[in-house]
């Protein structure tokens, strides 16, 4: 895997290669998160301007040229220093080639398969993946002759048995959108070896904080970069990044296409990179001791989250995420859905909030995913599943929040995982609504 870098934790010295002016030395992890995509030179702002500019003047053509031949911009598509400055972050924390910035996660997605897919090529989901991802390519790409399968399971078996000649892409979350089931990144790469098909992974949920699937053998990483890289519920922005051979075509592709990334978000998103490192392992242990929390009491019936030492898939968990579980996790009501109607209703400090990400602890219901081969999403996200980004408070406050509103609920003994609206994303399976989903 060319401009790949070896997978360091947090205390290891890592080279970030060329191409990348973030700290002149080699540098931890957290250290480079606070200097990555700075600009060299003896001069420069501690904190990079907002440049709003979308054209550059020239005395005349023949300058403009000469710029031009360097690489730098002329006008906005080319590529502006507050989106390049994002770029060099994320290829360099990410420990890839280079890095694409664009509007939004969905439109890193939309141009990364508009530049690689063609008519006749195929692509192979991973269990469980966003729905909105389900919904863009199955009701969308389809429609262009690109053929989609959806895995049976999150595991490499299931993913070569979806594959057919004109695999093109594997495409997977590190951290599912909503099962909270953790990929194991490495396998899948060794198994698509063989087969020249290129591996996909949204990095959303883990960040590079926690895991760099370039390390692990994926070929492209994927950002919805106004949540946790942002983290601050203020930006929205998403990238890619990866090789050279790769990047280079999808930045063509995105100056033709123009799905831009405004300056200032990619100003605030960058900012946030400067804390993420604290942030997400903070985050961590927090969602760690709610997790707890919540599996010890009688009105759950089920958690999700990777870092509980009964977690399903722990051993690959611990490989692919050794420096923390990340921020989310999924639990379900024993009370089915009105209960988990009440809790959010109880919940005092605790907002309903559809994104994730923030400094500030959410909870919602969801995703679901489309009905089988429509690629429209469900109606109703209702269920007993909910989901929650845990954020910087006081993990005490939290469970004691959480705590009092759980208190309030009756208890329904009878009602398993399954029946109270669990199973679906447990097994993360993308094509099926438990029964308590109403539809």
């Amino acid at each position: 895997m060319n401009g790949n870098r070896d997978h360091v934790s947090e205390g290891e010295p890592d080279d970030h290669g060329a191409g990348h002016p973030a700290a002149p030395w080699d540098a931890t992890f957290r250290t480079r998160t606070v200097h990555a995509g700075q600009s060299d030179g003896p001069v420069r702002p501690v904190s990079a301007p907002i440049e709003f500019g979308t054209s550059y003047a020239f005395a005349d053509a023949a300058t403009a040229d000469s710029v031009a031949q360097t690489g730098a911009p002329l006008y906005a598509r080319d590529g502006m220093p507050n989106v390049r400055a994002l770029e060099r972050a994320v290829a360099d924390l990410e420990g890839a080639d280079d890095a694409v910035a664009t509007a939004s996660g969905m439109a890193a997605l939309s141009l990364t398969m508009l530049t690689l897919l063609s008519a006749g090529d195929h692509v192979v989901l991973n269990a469980g993946c966003y729905q909105d991802t389900v919904s863009l390519l199955e009701g969308h790409f389809t429609r262009f002759g690109v053929g989609v399968t959806v895995a049976e399971r999150n595991d490499p078996d299931a993913v070569l048995a979806a594959m057919t000649p004109t695999t093109r892409i594997v495409f997977s979350e590190t951290i599912t959108n909503p099962g909270i089931v953790v990929t194991d990144i490495a396998a899948i790469a060794r198994a698509l070896r063989p087969s020249g098909a290129l591996l996909a992974i949204d990095n959303t949920f883990a960040t590079p904080a926690l895991c760099r699937p370039l390390t692990h053998g994926a070929d492209l990483v994927l950002h919805s970069a106004g949540k946790f890289l942002g983290g601050h519920h203020d930006a929205t922005g998403g990238i890619v990044a990866g090789r050279h051979d790769l990047i280079d075509p999808i930045r063509r592709a995105g100056y033709l296409f123009g799905p831009l990334l405004g300056p200032l978000d990619a100003w605030l998103i960058l900012r946030g990179i400067r804390t993420l490192a604290p942030r997400l392992s903070w985050m961590s242990a927090s969602a760690l001791r709610v997790a707890a929390a919540l599996t010890a009491h009688p009105a759950i019936c089920a958690v999700r989250y990777p870092g509980l030492p009964d977690a399903d898939r722990r051993d690959i968990a611990g490989r692919t995420l050794p420096r923390g579980s990340g921020a989310m996790l999924a639990f379900d009501l024993a009370g089915g859905t009105d209960a988990a109607v009440a809790f959010t209703q109880s919940l005092r400090t605790i907002p309903y909030v559809a994104s994730v990400g923030g400094t500030e602890t959410i909870i919602s219901f969801p995703p679901l995913p489309p009905s089988q081969g429509t690629g429209e999403p469900a109606r109703d996200h209702r269920c007993a599943t909910l989901r929650m980004s845990v954020g910087l408070e006081d993990p005490a406050d939290l469970i004691a929040d959480i705590t009092q509103a759980l208190d309030r609920l009756p208890i329904s003994p009878t009602l398993s995982p399954a029946t109270a609206g669990g199973t679906a994303a447990a097994n993360g399976r993308s094509h099926e609504t438990s029964p308590d989903h109403d539809t």
